[in-house]
């Protein structure tokens, strides 16, 4: 028997069939290997930040070392300043000059006052006595012509004594008559100085208004030179390790070329989805992540940003180096921080979310259309808001019935770094995002009022590394955020006194913010309320405040066409009407201040909310221009305590008396920015919970 050939036969007939067997196996494998249940590879992400400078500088010292760990808002690079602080030093004498001349010249021109008020003093009461003495004289001559009169009947006297008595008496009564316009004038000079030297200790004189000037430019050269000052340090925009150094101190650093480089990769990792999960995830799914090879509880997060087409994926993702994969990328963003390794590879598994409400946030059953005196009658005695017809609330359809405000996921690491009460939203299609900003920033005794925005994805995960912004030292109550043109924003703080009774400058600013590397940096910078004070009572009765600064709250702010539009919290206006300010020239203002700007009261709203079911005055919390011209406001008490809400819309906006109709209510939550979604046809409102987490419901404004 040949038994060796018959095995060859057979084996050689059995190739092809153990061939086919295999790829099918091998296919299969990658198949369960690369499934949407499981087998997802995903790789820690590094970012590298390259810090640099945007003018030259010279290098003064590099406070750390490659491989050392740094913080968000730690110094990595300080500048020499040294002709700034000398720049500095001599604004600074200036002013100290300017408002020393301020109280002698005070004490000059008073006293110069008070002297020419003494000598026209002493002329009054000269001419007075004359006056006197005239008169008397008058009467004295008056009796002497008559009896001179008699005596020249009994023919005892001759008519020539009694002609120069009546030309003694004429000469009398022309002094007599034309004293009191004398005494008129004088009195009439007195009054004058005592105006002027009234004028002169409200410092509203023109010696006054010069010194004033000198004293504004001063400051604004001042405020220039600190802003100049801060940029000579450079700060750490996120968490992450040094990965190289470029420059040494006494090195001239020159635009865009790296000093320090930062290499991080906490909280995010990329997942790459083969093309047959393609479309199984969405943004917001819930991730989670196991170290590959290792063990344990995953790591948890979700999906931020989907790949928005299918592409050949990194070679570290294939299942072998001789077959290609395709597929999506997907950016994964980790609910706490955790140290990863750059580079560093997981298996994922993507789940739906089921997001919860906000306790206290019950399901609200769609309002119908209603107007606003309807909606929340005025108080007693309180005459209703005049204006145009009621317009409908939305253009096509109303919110979705039992809408619910859900959580923001916040980051421990951030909570850990500042506070955050969402005060203000601003979506950033480009980015994928939205920047928020919060009334209070980092924590008592602890870097508070650091500058920094903060960013939010669009399914409401906060990133753990805020947004940081130069040329500014501290920001102070910040209660709105918008867009301008060209890619300026702007941040207005609330311009009211903080609880102990005292309005610090950084309350009352208006910035306007330039895109600067990861952040943003301030490019011009004005104080609203400052510039109120000094324009007098006229202005400040013209825009509605004729007491003055003192009950003024803006937490308010959108822009449309060029101009700024400001929403005030408090004061509302006699018939319980909330005020919108308008800013026709926002440039004008931040480069001269009012003169020129057109800051205007442009139109009032009834915005009444329902505080522990009471009809309750309120003001405004935001308010946001929709693509169709129509606006959307927010509003919460104007002035009670209390937590509660409602949201607004205007169909047509125009100068005078807006007819606002209730949307919705927020009863237990305070909404405090509205703006855009990033999904077209909703909006996007954001509610501050003080210390606890806070919440963001979208809501369609559209069909």
């Amino acid at each position: 028997m040949n038994i060796p050939g018959r095995i060859r036969s057979t084996i050689s007939s059995a190739v092809p069939a153990l061939t086919m067997l295999g790829t099918l196996g091998l296919a299969a494998w990658l198949y369960s290997s690369t499934g949407p249940s499981g087998g997802i590879v995903a790789f820690a992400q590094s970012e590298i930040e390259a810090i640099a400078v945007v003018e030259p500088a010279r290098v003064k010292s590099i406070d750390v070392e490659v491989g050392a760990e740094v913080a968000p808002g730690q110094v990595i690079v300080t500048f020499d300043s040294g002709s700034i602080d000398a720049e500095l030093a001599l604004a600074r004498a200036e002013e100290a000059r300017l408002q020393a001349m301020i109280p002698a010249e005070l004490a000059r021109v008073e006293q110069e006052i008070a002297t020419n008020i003494e000598g026209i003093e002493r002329d009054l009461a000269r001419e007075v006595e004359e006056q006197r003495r005239a008169s008397a004289e008058g009467e004295v001559l008056a009796g002497e012509i008559s009896r001179v009169k008699r005596m020249i009947e009994d023919r005892q006297a001759s008519a020539e004594e009694l002609s120069a008595l009546d030309v003694q008496r004429a000469g009398v009564a022309a002094v007599a008559s034309e004293k009191p316009r004398t005494i008129k004038l004088l009195r009439a000079q007195i009054a004058a100085a005592e105006e002027r030297r009234r004028k002169v200790r409200e410092q509203a004189g023109p010696q006054m208004a010069k010194i004033e000037a000198d004293l504004t430019v001063a400051r604004r050269e001042i405020e220039q030179l600190e802003l100049m000052r801060a940029q000579a340090t450079l700060r750490a925009t996120r968490a992450g390790r040094v990965a190289a150094i470029r420059k040494r101190p006494g090195d001239v650093a020159i635009p865009g070329d790296p000093i320090v480089e930062i290499v991080s990769s906490r909280g995010r990792l990329v997942a790459c989805v083969p093309e047959r999960a393609a479309l199984d995830v969405q943004a917001g799914d819930v991730a989670k992540a196991w170290v590959r090879g290792g063990s344990g509880a995953p790591l948890i997060g979700r999906a931020v940003t989907v790949g928005p087409s299918v592409l050949e994926l990194p070679t570290r993702c294939w299942p072998s180096l001789n077959l290609p994969a395709w597929g999506r990328d997907v950016q994964i963003e980790l609910d706490q921080p955790a140290e990863l390794l750059a580079g560093q590879a997981f298996d994922v598994t993507f789940e739906r979310p089921s997001s919860p409400a906000v306790p206290g946030s019950p399901a609200v059953p769609t309002l119908p259309a209603v107007p606003v005196a309807q909606a929340a009658p005025p108080a007693q005695g309180a005459p209703p808001a005049q204006g145009a017809p009621a317009s409908p609330v939305v253009p096509a359809a109303a919110p979705r019935a039992g809408a619910e405000a859900l959580r923001m996921a916040v980051p421990a690491e951030l909570r850990q770094l500042s506070r955050f009460e969402p005060s203000g939203v601003l979506p950033r299609p480009a980015e994928s995002r939205y920047l928020l900003v919060s009334d209070d920033t980092g924590h008592k005794g602890e870097g508070e009022g650091a500058p920094l925005l903060f960013a939010m994805s669009a399914t409401g995960a906060v990133a753990a590394e805020p947004v940081p912004v130069s040329g500014v030292k501290e920001l102070v109550d910040i209660e709105s955020i918008t867009a301008g043109d060209g890619g300026d924003v702007y941040l207005l703080s609330s311009q009211g006194y903080s609880a102990k009774g005292k309005r610090k400058k950084a309350r009352t600013a208006l910035l306007r913010l330039k895109p600067d590397g990861r952040g943003f940096r301030v490019d011009a910078a004005a104080y609203l309320a400052e510039l109120l004070d000094a324009a007098g009572p006229g202005v400040l009765a013209g825009l509605g405040l004729p007491g003055g600064t003192r009950p003024l709250e803006i937490e308010g702010m959108t822009y449309r066409d060029g101009a700024l539009y400001f929403g005030l919290k408090s004061p509302l206006d006699a018939q319980g009407n909330a005020l919108i300010w308008k800013l026709d020239a926002p440039r004008a203002l931040l480069e001269k201040g009012l003169d020129g700007a057109g800051l205007s009261l442009w139109a009032r709203a009834r915005v009444d909310v329902e505080l522990n079911g009471a009809p309750t005055p309120g003001g405004i919390s935001d308010l946001c221009f929709l693509p169709d011209g129509s606006l959307a406001i927010t509003s919460t008490p104007s002035t009670a305590d209390g937590d509660a809400g409602a949201l607004f819309h205007v169909l047509r906006p125009e100068a005078g008396v807006l007819s606002p109709r209730l949307v919705r209510r927020f009863p237990g939550l305070k909404p405090e920015g509205v703006s855009l979604s990033l999904k077209a046809g909703n909006l996007m409102v954001v509610f501050d919970a003080g210390a606890e987490v806070p919440s963001f419901l979208e809501l369609p404004w559209q069909g």
